[in-house]
């Protein structure tokens, strides 16, 4: 979004920026090419975000060792968090940084190493919480939590997670196979006991 308080006065003479404005002249080549990351994973992400993460990964195997996958999606999360240190207080570049533990996350149990998948499962609500406490109706960002919550094993926390998505998404279409997917889990949660993993 551009800032409009930036325009040139009518002496050629650049006019008052605003608390957002940003002088690119200034900003060193790796923050441009962080932001250039983080971008790009925004545009690519979205929706198919909360898709990557009901995808079934208990029965797939890439074929991939959990150090291939963690030199693939380590260098993604570092770029989102320096992406966030450069900008903490916005919610876009904070979600950026969960998405990318969530994307980790999911390579990892699609992998067959769910135990490994755990820890990024829980730094990604870590993020998607700083999130909600800003924008508590955010559907991808409840989505993302409430699966990432689910496939972690917390059913204790994933149960009202799934809850608060699927009350949430109910009447956005573009979200109605990840609704049917939550409402599923909760199908399951509910039948079995509540059990949390440490």
């Amino acid at each position: 979004m551009a800032n409009k308080s930036n325009k040139r006065s009518s002496a050629g003479k650049p006019g008052p920026k605003g608390p957002m404005s940003v002088n690119k002249s200034q900003t060193p080549a790796w923050m441009r090419a962080v932001v250039i990351v983080v971008a790009l994973s925004f545009a690519l992400g979205g929706v198919a975000i909360v898709v990557a993460g009901v995808s079934g990964g208990a029965g797939s195997s890439t074929g991939a060792t959990g150090d291939s996958i963690t030199a693939t999606y380590k260098p993604r999360v570092e770029a989102a968090q320096a992406a966030m240190d450069a900008s903490p207080d916005n919610p876009d570049v904070v979600a950026q940084v969960g998405h990318a533990y969530f994307e980790w996350a999911v390579a990892l149990y699609e992998g067959r190493q769910v135990s490994a998948s755990i820890p990024l499962w829980r730094s990604a609500v870590s993020f998607y919480d700083q999130v909600l406490a800003v924008r508590p109706d955010d559907d991808i960002i409840l989505g993302n939590k409430a699966f990432a919550l689910y496939y972690a094993g917390d059913s204790v926390l994933a149960k009202p997670a799934l809850e608060a998505f699927v009350a949430a998404a109910a009447d956005n279409p573009r979200l109605a196979s990840q609704v049917q997917n939550a409402q599923g889990y909760l199908t399951q949660l509910e039948s079995a006991p509540a059990t949390t993993t440490p």
